[in-house]
């Protein structure tokens, strides 16, 4: 055999060589990837706070979902993403998630502003969202299949303030400040309306924008009319700097709000001109519920501080999409949205399932109050 024979033979058998163990590694089969769930609030911005809370309450459902062994042979992965409660940002993450077809369903977002544009994308393309703290009406009124709320919304938690306001608290005489959000006028709308109907009289209703910092000329309006209570619609930063304010100015009046203002932050801007100031909230006080004290723990230890609303429904949206792809039996987008119509799960607020428009079934409110510098049930 001369040398350029022996060249070619030494060739082809290393080709034949290589084919074999290629052949061999493809029989090996690929490592099974994770089952892929994203969280899309602001991780930045100002309400970054919020945001951190329900990334950690869904960080936790999926550690538990893979220390329970994950499903079909594979483990959960959350892929987070920074929204940064802003529409536009939130539409963009939008198209991103449904172009990639191993993200399975989506938990998010913080705001109605930032999450009813996305619904409408996700929707579009039947990927399954579920928001842990979106409480518009809006969002599951427009026959979204893949789209569900985890929480309350805002037709229930204004007319509950309305009720312990009149019924509990025994006052009648109310001003509202209200945001220029879709959030806020729903929750004055259906507040006011109760209110009314029970007897109460509305004296003045002042509107603001998010970002304002001075609120002077409304405060001055309201302490000439001398309210009961301040009903107060909106976020914690503008609620915050409103009390500080009136404080500084000697109105008396007692001040209420709802999910928005219900964080720590608010207390930390607030300061001690928070205390006394209550809010409904979406949810129950933890320690009021079986399986509330042992994740008050894991939340602690995980991330050295206690948990919040938001961590607690952000976890529970987060076990209701890892518990509907293991009911589907087939993790695809086309079977999970079905899946989550016929689930039914326990979570740490307790058996839950949604209605035919995506809603909670499982509609927890309470009234909490801030006494030494933390919000406390106020029962």
């Amino acid at each position: 055999m001369n040398s350029r024979r022996l060249t070619l033979f030494l060739s082809l058998l290393f080709i034949a060589i290589f084919s074999l163990f290629i052949s061999g590694c493809s029989r090996i089969g690929p490592v099974a990837s994770s089952l892929k769930i994203a969280v899309i609030v602001p991780l930045s911005g100002e309400f970054s706070q919020i945001g951190e809370e329900e990334r950690n309450g869904a960080l936790l459902a999926i550690e538990d979902a893979n220390a329970n062994g994950g499903a079909f042979g594979r483990k959960f992965e959350l892929v987070q993403m920074d929204d940064k409660d802003d529409p536009v940002e939130s539409a963009i993450i939008a198209q991103k998630i449904c172009a990639d077809s191993s993200i399975l369903g989506v938990v998010g977002g913080v705001n109605a502003g930032d999450t009813i544009p996305s619904a409408k994308i996700y929707a579009k393309n039947n990927v399954v969202m579920v928001t842990p703290s979106t409480t518009s009406t809006e969002l599951t009124s427009k026959g979204y299949y893949s789209v569900f709320r985890i929480c309350a919304s805002d037709v229930l938690e204004g007319p509950y303030a309305a009720n312990f306001i009149v019924s509990n608290l025994k006052f009648k005489r109310v001003a509202i400040i209200e945001d220029n959000s879709a959030y806020a006028k729903e929750l004055t709308d259906s507040f006011k309306s109760e209110f009314l109907k029970l007897g109460g009289t509305v004296l003045i209703e002042e509107k603001i924008s998010q970002g304002d910092k001075d609120f002077k000329a409304p405060l001055e309006k309201i302490k000439a009319l001398n309210p009961q209570v301040v009903y107060f619609a909106g976020m914690y930063p503008e609620c915050a700097q409103i009390i500080k304010e009136a404080k500084e100015m000697g109105i008396k009046s007692s001040f209420f709000g709802a999910n928005g203002i219900k964080d720590t932050e608010f207390i930390k801007v607030a300061g001690i001109a928070s205390e006394g100031t209550m809010a409904t909230s979406v949810g129950f006080s933890l320690n009021k519920i079986l399986k509330g004290p042992d994740f008050v723990q894991r939340y602690r230890n995980e991330f050295k501080k206690d948990p919040t609303d938001y961590s607690v429904f952000a976890y529970d949206a987060t076990l209701s999409i890892i518990d509907a792809i293991k009911l589907a039996g087939n993790p695809d987008r086309a079977t999970l949205a079905n899946a989550m119509h016929n689930l039914k799960f326990d979570g740490i607020l307790g058996s839950t399932s949604f209605d035919k428009e995506g809603n909670t079934t499982n509609n927890l409110i309470n009234v909490y109050v801030v006494k030494n510098g933390n919000w406390v049930s106020f029962n």
